[in-house]
């Protein structure tokens, strides 16, 4: 039980997560919950949000950097030959 709770208290507001270690990343608020509704399943799915209604706000994991940096590179890469091929 003590690892249970070890691992729920890894999680914290996205709020702060914005705040703390993604403000150049998200500048605001509503630019992480656009980010969260186009990749909410890859989000959860990597078990790095836990999505709640409501004031409280979503919790995120531990690991939600690596996940958004896997995400991100993902779509730039992506764009990037998207921009050849209209290039070529």
């Amino acid at each position: 039980m003590h690892d249970t709770t070890e691992r729920l208290l890894s999680f914290r507001p996205a709020r702060e997560f914005i705040a703390l270690d993604a403000p150049n990343v998200f500048p605001t608020q509503s630019s992480f919950e656009w980010f969260v509704r186009k990749h909410r399943a890859r989000l959860v799915e990597s078990g790095q949000l836990i999505v709640r209604t409501g004031s409280a706000g979503n919790l995120v994991g531990p690991d939600i950097e690596r996940v958004v940096l896997e995400i991100l590179r993902e779509e730039s890469a992506k764009e990037s030959k998207a921009a050849r091929r209209r290039a070529a």
